[in-house]
């Protein structure tokens, strides 16, 4: 049991400095390094390395070892666009079923989110229950294995996700929370085809934010070097 405690702790905290960008983007993870850097042996941090890649957060490249996954705007808008059909499906069919006990959840997060509105101290927290709503919404599909698949995918793009939203504007945070309201609203009323356009607009804003973002990051690197690796410790 203190052995897996240790190894989930590792992998937690890898995906962390991943999701923060403590770790960049094409940056070489040398598990001793990190070893050290974690103060665990080295076995944990391998494991966490291969559970990250299943993640889709890491890359193992033939050869060459680990590298934190760094995606261009294609492969980005790909999954964009997957999450797009995903969540389409999963608001209509939340608006066909969804129960009461779904209803309250919902709820509940929209009612923690009110908590951190005007708290920008919170904001990395407003983002993490945000995301809430969309696995809150696949599980009320009554579809198990979309839920499955959704929090996956929605897993995976955590990284993109949280640069998204940690670079809106006020009245771009604004308008998501009030999409989210919304989808509240139309899913109580079995509202679907107006809930399945929300949640395209929605998401299909995200994603061209996103896709600003990346595309800006690609041309300011273009020319630059590749990110060095991660040092170890003497």
């Amino acid at each position: 049991m203190r052995t897996r405690a240790v190894f989930d702790g590792v992998y937690n905290r890898l995906k962390e400095m991943i999701l923060s960008n403590h770790l960049k983007p094409g940056q070489k993870l040398l598990d001793r390094g990190l070893a050290n850097e974690l103060g665990v042996s080295r076995t944990p941090g391998q494991e966490a390395l291969s559970r990250l890649q299943q993640d889709g957060l890491v890359d193992n490249r033939a050869g060459k070892g680990y590298f934190v996954a760094d995606m261009d705007a294609k492969q980005i808008a790909d999954l964009y666009d997957l999450r797009e059909m995903l969540e389409a499906l999963a608001v209509r069919l939340a608006a066909e079923r969804a129960t009461l006990s779904d209803l309250a959840q919902l709820e509940g997060v929209l009612a923690t989110l009110e908590e951190y509105r005007d708290n920008p101290a919170k904001r990395g927290e407003e983002i993490k229950v945000g995301l809430r709503i969309h696995e809150t919404i696949a599980r009320a599909s009554g579809n198990a294995f979309l839920h499955e698949t959704l929090v996956r995918l929605l897993d995976r793009m955590q990284f993109f996700i949280w640069m998204e939203m940690l670079y809106e504007d006020r009245q771009a945070a604004d308008l998501t929370r009030t999409e989210h309201k919304a989808l509240l609203v139309l899913i109580r009323e079995k509202r679907a085809d107006e809930a399945e356009a929300l949640i395209r607009t929605h998401v299909r804003t995200a994603k061209q934010h996103i896709l600003k973002i990346v595309r800006a990051r690609e041309d300011f690197y273009q020319q630059t070097s590749p990110v060095p690796a991660m040092a170890t410790r003497p």
